[in-house]
């Protein structure tokens, strides 16, 4: 309900021209660091109530210095990511006339009009995933810190890939709403199927019993397909 509740606001804001159309996909970029920041909130959890790891060879980092890994590894990703994004904002808004200058970059487009509404929607809905798909279902259990490390980056790619192809279309046919829409649209139908797969929905159930080639494949089959929805 959460999901679809935050796509038709900003379809609203969008068609009652509240917002324009780059508003929608700066924001969208924006959603790479809340992302970051629960899955802080996620780390901090696995460390201290998830599973220990079976194999006791080698050093494995939990608590704090695995979160001061995350964040070192997370923003040098979010900092080559804002400078390739940055460079092709260039093309459209003269406000950003340096790719490389991530502070003044970030500033502006925090101060862009509605920008505190919309990236505010994506932050509520993403405490929803966290408290759905994580913390209701007690999902934190699950993990050891390591399995967990890497879980944003797949949702940031095809999150990334949805802006860039927006950006992109907005860029070569001059059709700003038509390319936010589309933007919101595809976001909608990726949320969709992250919701769908949280532990124990009939969903995931039934992809599990779809391609599991044994009774014994199942429990497997289950936890592959509900990871991708962290």
């Amino acid at each position: 309900m959460l999901v679809w509740a935050n796509a038709l606001f900003l379809l609203a804001l969008l068609l009652m021209q509240q917002i324009d159309a780059l508003t929608v996909v700066f924001a969208y970029f924006l959603e790479t660091i809340v992302i970051g920041v629960i899955h802080i909130v996620k780390l901090w959890m696995v460390s201290s109530e998830g599973k220990v790891p079976q194999s006791e060879k080698g050093f494995q980092l939990r608590g704090i210095p695995l979160i001061l890994f995350f964040m070192m590894h997370y923003g040098m990703f979010v900092a080559i990511q804002s400078i390739f994004a940055f460079t092709l904002f260039e093309a459209a808004v003269p406000e950003i006339t340096n790719s490389f200058a991530i502070l003044d970059n970030y500033a502006y487009v925090l101060s862009v009009p509605g920008m505190s509404v919309v990236l505010a929607s994506l932050i509520v809905t993403n405490l929803g995933y966290f408290y759905t798909n994580f913390w209701k279902n007690q999902q934190y259990k699950q993990y050891t810190p390591g399995a967990i490390l890497m879980k944003p980056y797949v949702r940031i790619f095809v999150q990334q890939f949805v802006v860039i192809l927006a950006f992109f279309f907005y860029l070569l046919f001059s059709a700003g709403t038509i390319a936010a829409v589309l933007l919101i649209v595809f976001r909608l139908l990726i949320d969709l199927a992250v919701v769908a797969l949280h532990k124990d929905s009939d969903v995931l159930d039934t992809l599990a019993k779809k391609f599991a080639n044994s009774p014994e494949a199942y429990e497997e089959m289950k936890r592959k397909y509900q990871e991708f929805s962290e």
